[in-house]
Formats: structure tokens, sequence, C-alpha cells
């Protein structure tokens, strides 16, 4: 490149960096003048953008802090024994005179200790909690899901109402942002299904969801 050209370089790059200066000024600064000094108050201003993230945190606990899997038990008993004899508790063993009158046996309801759930968001829209079956009664157990029915009680910001009034059904429950929601849950299977129900120990695993909106 000649002398010409270099000279023609720096003449563009200095106007391109003036006109850059230039653009600035009046896009973040102004000036106030007074040429006599006695004409009154000039101003003169700046913009400044002040930007602000924060982040979007959604929180859900069910049962104890940590990684481990809760459960919830339900045991069945009868209601009063043996129809006509043994009256509860029973005792554990082979052929124990009974009494038995030849009737059906009642069941009472049974029912779990409550398990305690919370959830909390700053999403601007808060937050939804659903809930789905991810490992289902076994075939042979006489019960569904839908047999599992739900309690809540609630504890803290207006509670958070277990999705569904029975582990088959899905009812999803909104939540607003920065307030802790809490609630008791407490799961039953009632005497009328245990009474269809077949001899076992079974287990249902449900997976809870929260969701920002």
């Amino acid at each position: 490149m000649n002398l010409l050209h270099l000279q023609r370089a720096a003449v563009l790059t200095g106007a391109l960096l003036t006109l850059a200066a230039s653009l600035g000024a009046r896009a973040e600064s102004q000036y106030g003048y007074d040429a006599t000094g006695t004409s009154g108050a000039r101003t003169a201003t700046a913009k400044l953008d002040i930007n602000i993230v924060v982040p979007k945190l959604i929180l859900l606990r069910v049962g104890s802090s940590g990684t481990t899997v809760n459960s919830a038990n339900l045991t069945a008993a009868l209601n009063t024994g043996i129809p006509g004899g043994v009256n509860n508790p029973l005792t554990d063993g082979s052929n124990n005179a009974s009494g038995w009158d030849g009737t059906a046996p009642v069941w009472t309801t049974a029912t779990s200790s409550s398990v305690q759930a919370w959830a909390w968001t700053n999403a601007s829209g808060g937050g939804k909690v659903d809930a789905a079956v991810t490992t289902a009664l076994a075939g042979g157990a006489g019960l569904t899901a839908a047999d599992v029915t739900v309690a809540s009680t609630a504890v803290s910001g207006g509670g958070l109402a277990h999705p569904g009034t029975d582990t088959g059904t899905n009812a999803t429950t909104t939540f607003t942002r920065n307030t802790i929601v809490s609630s008791n849950w407490v799961f039953s299977v009632s005497a009328s299904a245990l009474a269809g129900a077949a001899a076992g120990s079974y287990t249902q695993q449900m997976t809870y969801t929260a969701t920002t909106l």
C-alpha cells in the first residue's frame, strides 16, 4: 500500500471514530451551554441502563429432605377380628381356635401417617404440581391406584393440595410465586376396597413433578 492509500485510510479511520464518538455522545449524554453566562439554568443529562437478572427456581419436597424415597405405609386390619369368634389382635401362627360364625370378615380403612409436601417458586406465573403412577400395583393385588385416596390438610401458604383425591387421577395443583406452600397428605384404602384385595404386600410408586408457569 502506497503513502497516499495510507493517508486516505487514516483519514477514513479518524472520521469513523469521530462519528462513533458523536453518536455515543448523542445517545448517552447531552450538554447545556450559555454563551452569555446570564441566561439562567442549563441542564445536561446522561442515561444508564441498570439490568437485574433473577434466576428462575422451583422447589418441591415430599416427605423428608434429601434423596431418600419415603413410604406411606397402609396396613389393613380386621374391624372386630374373626366374626363370631376371636377379636383383635389375632395371634400369629397356625391351627389357632377361631370360633368363626361363617360370615365374611370386615376390614377397617387402612390409613397412612401424614406425609408433608412443600413447594416454592419465583416464576412470575407461579407453579404447578402434577402426579403420575410410575410403578403400578401388581395386577393380582385386587387394588388399583384409584383405590388409594388422599386427604390434604393445609399447613402453610394456603396449602398444597395433593394433585388428585386419589392416586389414579391427576388433578393439577397450582400455587403462587414467592410463597412457601405446604400440606399434610394422608393416604387411605377403604374397607370396601380391601374386601376384594388379595393377601400380600404391594408397592405403588408415585412421581410428583413441579413445573414453573
